[in-house]
């Protein structure tokens, strides 16, 4: 019998708007939502929803797409951390900064939430996917093929001397809080000096000359940088908000007679891999909201190919064993299959089916409790 559910995210979020849909059609109805911007005043609301639900499946959705939640969730990160840095300033649409303290105030919130509940993916995991450093490192401690990590970043120069030391001329930059290709840059340097670097992010320099400051935006549009200074500006900001840098896996090149190299997004729910979709690109970031082409796999892959990939996404679940839904993007080739990333959120993937199911109708048919766990008992905190 499919679970009640209770839902907590942004509010008027689409991912909200899918799921509940989904549950109408195919679920017990339409699930209580709770919403951040409350959450964010009284976080004893979540206690009282539990409590008197307490069989519902509790679904925590990305905090996304929401920019005042976002901006709100900036100022409790930066006063949870206590630093004496000036107070953030309003950002601009589509400015990456302050990713560090969006993640202390998302931390935040999700440890205010209850330790015991039917969560479909605990806080503390959704916490530990959306680390991607601390990801990696987990997924590879449960001996999980990943891209070989360079390590944290503090800037250019660091990544330069880290690059000698691992004989590595290609790598990718990836913000540590980030989300949907967002800080992520794709740079490569030759031994004649040339340096080339491609992202979706945006460099705008301004002020005075001698005194530029450097904002750095998100781009639908992916560019190439080729300037070493606009390139050292460009990595010195995303470091300044904690990065890391991994190994460049080449990408194999997609078999459908376009143009393009692939990796793949796949979906895993209790521990299966149910939704596959490749995702086409023509540079190295394949995100398909930076208008990336996405392709059917069955034509492509043999049972092998099929059986590698099936095999990477369950052993990568097991890291997360907890969590009852799990995004992967990887790469599969010559017979062996590196996960790049884990994603809490990772279900967004609109008009793809799995035997006829798409993946919020796919959830929407799931048990009450975790196969591989009992039901837990839900426990009132003391400041409650």
């Amino acid at each position: 019998m499919p679970a009640d559910w209770l839902l907590i995210g942004p509010r008027g979020s689409r991912r909200l708007r899918g799921l509940q849909q989904a549950l109408r059609e195919r679920g017990p109805g339409a699930a209580e939502e709770l919403h951040y911007e409350g959450l964010l005043d009284d976080p004893g609301l979540a206690f009282e929803a539990i409590a008197r639900r307490p069989h519902a499946l509790v679904k925590i959705e990305s905090p996304g797409e929401a920019p005042r939640l976002h901006a709100a969730l900036i100022e409790r990160g930066w006063r949870r951390l206590g630093e004496p840095a000036p107070r953030p300033r309003e950002l601009e649409r589509g400015e990456l900064a302050y990713q560090h303290y969006w993640f202390a105030g998302f931390r935040d919130l999700l440890d205010a939430l209850p330790a015991q509940a039917n969560y479909l993916n605990p806080p503390d995991d959704i916490a530990g996917m959306s680390d991607k450093l601390a990801c990696q490192q987990r997924l590879r401690a449960h001996d999980v093929a990943t891209a070989p990590l360079l390590g944290r970043i503090d800037g250019y120069a660091h990544l330069r001397e880290l690059m000698r030391e691992h004989a590595c001329a290609q790598v990718f930059v990836k913000a540590r809080y980030g989300s949907s290709g967002a800080g992520v840059l794709a740079y490569r340097c030759n031994r004649q000096g040339g340096e080339a670097l491609y992202g979706s992010a945006e460099l705008v320099e301004t002020g005075l000359p001698g005194e530029t400051a450097v904002r750095v935006f998100n781009s639908l549009r992916p560019r190439r940088y080729g300037d070493s200074r606009r390139i050292a500006l460009l990595i010195d900001a995303v470091a300044a908000q904690e990065a890391y840098a991994e190994r460049w896996i080449a990408k194999p090149r997609a078999p459908d007679g376009g143009t393009g190299h692939y990796d793949i997004r796949t979906i895993a729910l209790d521990g299966r891999t149910r939704h596959r979709i490749a995702r086409i690109g023509r540079g190295p970031l394949t995100n398909l909201h930076l208008g990336n082409r996405r392709a059917e796999l069955d034509d492509w892959l043999d049972a092998d190919a099929m059986r590698t990939l099936d095999t990477a996404t369950e052993r990568a679940a097991t890291a997360f064993a907890g969590s009852r839904m799990i995004g992967f993007d990887l790469i599969l080739r010559d017979g062996r299959a590196w996960i790049l990333e884990a994603n809490a959120f990772g279900d967004l993937l609109l008009n793809l089916q799995w035997q006829g199911l798409s993946t919020y109708q796919d959830q929407a048919g799931m048990a009450a409790t975790h196969p591989a766990h009992p039901p837990r008992r839900i426990a009132e905190p003391a400041h409650v």
